[in-house]
């Protein structure tokens, strides 16, 4: 994205001295301006601006110079100039408010700009400041000179972690839009985010991680530049939300020198300092994600962990990493490390024990008995865990049969159960519960696929979620006549009909939060992948339909009865 938003400001950067812009001597300005005036004058790109005569009136001027709009201010402690357009929305600082110790107020949003310090007293994002002085016949020249590249880029940079403390969705998308304007790549700023951040997830890695290599990815399709910064913004701003107001959680400093071996068996211990020092040593003996993508993959295959989360999000890392270079490995595995430490261990309460028990004498059993959708469907999740190994000889058509049911379970899902309010908490399930088994079945299939030893765990965190989605699918039928209705040909091109849904739904997607459109989002990338993967696969149009609905379906986040309800009865049990 190069120069892509022409329109904008010019970045807000400020390279005046800390001495306020006052000018060279002259009868209009106190002697004490005289003094600090002469700190910033000298060499440098001086251009007239106006003159002390058309100050006089009223004490301030828009001048127009190198195409910019600027403000031009006389005040008791000299000359001031800056940018017209408030750095927020652009209304005009003309019409602004100047108090007598120079703090110029815009009257719009009440942003505050202290013109002598350069500091924002009320609001973000910086103002750009001219320094100005006077010559011996009052003509007031600005210092035109443009900053160099570097200098606007790490000032840029280092605004991010205010606007990411603060969650500020908007000045995200600015501080964006000035990194495009001045030439530089907008992942810098995605990159210095991940880094900014990273300790202030508390449990480690979040969806914005996995939606950051998604939303990049898509990024690479569009043209529009707007559409294009939309992708980077959204971004940023999951990262901001999900670490808004966290306090730091810091990771050990501590170095252990790499161990596959000790890694595992800290993951599995819950023990995150002994992880992190071990990832510590690997990143200071050199060693690359490709090093260490399987002993993460192992660790993230050996329980039903997250409902799916941990798969997927190892899965991610790579394309990530592409997109951003290795230099953000280390953000990027810190937080997946202490994500493998602290995540849920499904396999371990009584619904998915079963994992285990089938697990454990998996090789004995193992066998190569074909498997179909329906041998799947309908089935609790030991039985859908033990028919999995009888087929799991062929991983691979084992892995289509799964996909097909979880297909079909999404596109049959019982929407009603999002409404109901006298529910227990365990069943407290949405879209996502039901679209996760495809997206991590996605997942188990490309690390799996990479080391083949990962397709047993890998198939029976499939078959969880297909045991687990029984109770909430529509037993027959197309609900609503959903095929019919929705006026797609299902037959024909997939990537048309995926595409659209992913402008209309995804890029505008009008959601006051991340989890919905990310999901959407990595859904949809899914289907694109395992499509263009199989496009012969025998669950192609049910997977379309599938989508469609979940993706044009509505998606209720907050049930307040329904937790009034449970909360009542977790009570009255107390």
């Amino acid at each position: 994205m190069t120069n892509a938003h022409s329109g904008l400001e010019t970045p807000t950067t400020d390279h005046s001295p800390s001495s306020p812009q006052a000018s060279m001597a002259s009868g209009d300005i106190s002697g004490a301006a005289k003094e600090k005036a002469g700190t910033v004058a000298g060499a440098g790109n001086w251009q007239a601006a106006t003159t002390l005569a058309e100050l006089g009136e009223t004490g301030r001027k828009l001048v127009r110079m190198n195409g910019r709009q600027i403000a031009v201010f006389k005040t008791d402690n000299g000359i001031y100039a800056c940018n017209n357009r408030c750095p927020h929305e652009g209304f005009p600082l003309m019409e602004g408010t100047l108090s007598q110790d120079c703090v110029l107020t815009c009257n719009w949003h009440n942003w505050k700009f202290d013109l002598d310090s350069g500091d924002t007293l009320v609001g973000g994002d910086k103002l750009r400041r001219y320094p100005a002085r006077i010559t011996g016949d009052g003509v007031v020249e600005l210092d035109m000179t443009e900053p160099p590249q570097h200098q606007q880029r790490d000032e840029i940079l280092s605004n991010l972690d205010e606007a990411l403390h603060k969650n500020d969705y908007d000045r995200l998308s600015r501080e964006l839009a000035r990194l495009d304007q001045i030439g530089v790549n907008p992942l810098e700023a995605v990159k210095k985010a991940f880094a900014l951040r990273m300790d202030r997830f508390e449990f480690g890695t979040t969806h914005a991680m996995p939606g950051a290599a998604d939303w990049l990815a898509y990024m690479q399709e569009l043209t529009d530049p707007y559409e294009r910064l939309a992708c980077l913004s959204e971004v940023l701003g999951h990262i901001a939300w999900d670490s808004t107001y966290h306090p730091v959680y810091p990771f050990t400093p501590s170095v252990i020198p790499w161990s596959a071996g000790d890694f595992s068996n800290a993951v599995e211990a819950e023990d995150e300092d002994i992880a992190v020092a071990l990832v510590r040593g690997a990143l200071d003996a050199g060693m690359t994600w490709d090093d260490l993508r399987p002993a993460f993959a192992r660790c993230a295959m050996r329980h039903y962990a997250g409902f799916g989360h941990s798969v997927i999000y190892v899965s991610k890392v790579s394309p990530l990493l592409a997109a951003l270079g290795e230099d953000a490995l280390e953000s990027l595995i810190l937080p997946l490390t202490r994500h493998l430490c602290t995540v849920t261990r499904e396999d371990l309460i009584p619904e998915f024990r079963a994992f285990h028990v089938v697990r454990k004498d998996w090789d004995e059993h193992v066998g190569q008995e074909p498997a179909t959708r329906d041998d799947f469907l309908g089935r609790a999740v030991a039985r859908v865990l033990s028919r999995v190994r009888r087929s799991a000889g062929d991983p691979l058509a084992c892995y289509h049969a799964l996909m097909e049911a979880a297909v079909w379970q999404v596109r049959h899902f019982d929407e009603t159960v999002m409404y109901r309010t006298n529910m227990p908490i365990g069943t407290n399930v949405n879209w996502l519960d039901v679209t996760h088994a495809m997206t991590t079945a996605q997942a188990v299939r490309e690390l799996a696929t990479e080391m083949p030893e990962l397709w047993a765990d890998g198939l029976l965190q499939i078959g969880c979620f297909i045991g687990r989605n029984a109770k909430y699918v529509h037993k027959d039928g197309d609900p609503g006549n959903y095929a019919a209705n929705a006026g797609i040909d299902w037959d024909g091109d997939s990537e048309t009909i995926l595409g659209n849904l992913m402008r209309s739904h995804v890029l505008y997607h009008g959601c006051t939060d991340y989890i919905e459109p990310v999901h959407r989002l990595k859904t949809i990338s899914m289907v694109r992948s395992e499509l263009a993967q199989f496009p012969d696969a025998p669950w192609r149009k049910d997977m379309l339909v599938a989508v469609h609905r979940y993706v044009r379906s509505d998606f209720p986040r907050r049930r307040a009865v329904r937790t009034a309800f449970q909360s009542t009865t977790f009570v009255g049990q107390d």
